[in-house]
């Protein structure tokens, strides 16, 4: 399974976290204006045994845009780490000079330069990693913010802003701190934790016109060889893929199915007549092929994948290893991709696994429930498997009703399944949903281009006006220069 949480990993990590009152001077740095310097703060290793001591937490601030009385907006990239440039220009930042507010990102525990101080990433030193020592986190910020570095006013309104699983964080930030978080904006959040996520290859399908040849070459070609048993064929396959230094046969299933995944999970349509469309140029290549059978089918996914492994810089039997092989993967501390594993493994499941048949699956039947817990046991001897239902019962998964909260997802988002747009049409009704056409994953937190779609601009045009009517306030941003919205 390394290839497959680890290859989901990078496809996160490409799209796309406090205070101890009683430290007398928690932040180091001291320039407020310049956003791309770092500041640290001491924060404690277990909200609930403090006693354990503290680590460093990096967080960035811009204050731009700010002005006193104006809102806070609070932000985490969740499972990687903090980045200057998200803070100085996305969509993120383009919202929050609308109302004059301070934007902070904070790094989430366990990831980029926020560690506890732990020598190694082996399961007893992972213990602190959850969700609601994740939370706690973010509350302890807002409750002791960081006055010695900004001014902020004990009345100010905070503004929880996330992506993806950060989404998550900022719907149950919500949710669980409704006194101190006053509103919350989740991007594409998978909001309903599951171990069997088979539905992530049907949101992959109904974004691709050609899936239908995808899932012959899994079913007539690769599925058939790979069950085969015969080595010399299965070796013939593997090198066919340019994957023939995988000894593992799982892990060579998992890693050419998510090429694929990738190029749906981040697609976003073209800003230039330079750059390519890639859906519609990917199924192009099977419509120019000269026939349509599983064989030819499998021949262009492997250039695919050849093609991914090459613009990624993944050509040499080292490098392939390193980013597939599980017996590779190494547990030294800083590794994000473990820490997202762990979490993975011990809390969320989203095992993206072959559907069983007789339905279309987009990846070889191989890839199943057994081997991503055969991986996660391999990282993290022992553990139990993923307590997904403890996460839903506390947080109510992705139905009911959430206040002052605002829901943004793509209509071609792998994940909408488990976002609130998946859930049922009482619980959409009941909360404030945008569902941009023709879009992937956390679209919206892209910096807006002048050639965005009207969708897109209209999901921008609802953020602002609903957190404006929930504010009280006129936002800065002329609204009525969008386009027309129904």
């Amino acid at each position: 399974m390394k290839s497959t949480i680890i290859f989901f990993i990078l496809v996160i990590l490409l799209d796309c976290s406090v205070l101890s009152v009683h430290l007398t001077s928690n932040v180091y740095a001291r320039n407020v204006n310049e956003t791309s310097q770092f500041y640290y703060y001491k924060q404690f290793i277990d909200h609930y045994d403090k006693s354990c001591g503290t680590f460093s937490q990096r967080f960035l601030i811009n204050s731009t845009y700010y002005k006193p009385g104006g809102p806070i907006f609070l932000n985490t990239p969740g499972e990687g780490a903090i980045n200057p440039i998200t803070v100085k220009a996305s969509g993120i930042s383009e919202i929050v000079a609308s109302f004059n507010g301070l934007l902070i990102t904070i790094e989430h525990r366990y990831y980029g330069e926020s560690y506890p101080p732990i020598k190694n990433l082996t399961t007893p030193n992972m213990k602190f990693l959850t969700v609601n020592q994740v939370l706690a986190d973010f509350a302890e910020f807002i409750k002791n913010p960081p006055t010695d570095i900004i001014e902020i006013p004990k009345d100010a309104k905070w503004i929880f802003v996330g992506g993806s699983y950060s989404g998550n964080l900022a719907t149950w930030m919500r949710k669980k701190f409704p006194k101190l978080v006053f509103a919350a904006w989740a991007s594409s959040a998978p909001l309903l934790t599951k171990i069997n996520f088979f539905e992530y290859d049907q949101g992959v399908a109904n974004a691709l016109p050609c899936h239908d040849r995808i899932a012959d070459a899994f079913k007539f070609v690769i599925d058939p060889i790979l069950l085969s048993g015969n080595r010399t064929e299965i070796a013939a396959l593997k090198s066919q893929f340019g994957l023939d230094v995988l000894d593992d046969d799982q892990d060579f299933a998992s890693a050419i199915s998510h090429p694929v995944s990738l190029m749906v999970q981040s697609y976003f349509p073209p800003t230039s007549p330079s750059e390519i469309d890639t859906i519609p140029t990917f199924c192009a290549a099977f419509a120019k092929a000269p026939d349509n059978k599983p064989e030819t089918s499998t021949l262009i996914l492997a250039q695919v994948t050849k093609f991914f492994l090459n613009v990624s810089g993944i050509t040499t039997p080292d490098t392939i290893k390193t980013n597939f092989a599980t017996s590779a993967l190494n547990t030294s501390v800083p590794n994000d991709m473990v820490s997202f594993m762990y979490q993975y493994c011990t809390q969320f499941g989203w095992y993206q696994i072959a559907p069983k048949p007789p339905k279309q699956s987009l990846r070889s039947q191989i890839v199943n429930r057994d081997y991503y817990q055969k991986q996660c046991n391999f990282v993290f001897p022992e553990i139990p498997p993923p307590h997904v239902k403890r996460i839903v019962r506390q947080f109510g998964g992705n139905t009911g009703r959430f206040s002052r909260t605002i829901f943004i997802n793509g209509e071609l988002d792998p994940w909408k399944h488990l976002t609130i747009s998946g859930s049922n049409h009482k619980t959409i009704s009941r909360n404030k949903v945008f569902l941009i056409k023709n879009a992937s994953h956390i679209n919206d937190l892209r910096f807006p281009t002048s050639v965005d779609s009207d969708s897109l601009k209209c999901a921008r045009k609802f953020i602002i006006e609903t957190l404006a009517k929930w504010l009280c306030v006129k936002c800065i941003t002329d609204v009525s220069g969008f386009v027309k919205c129904q």
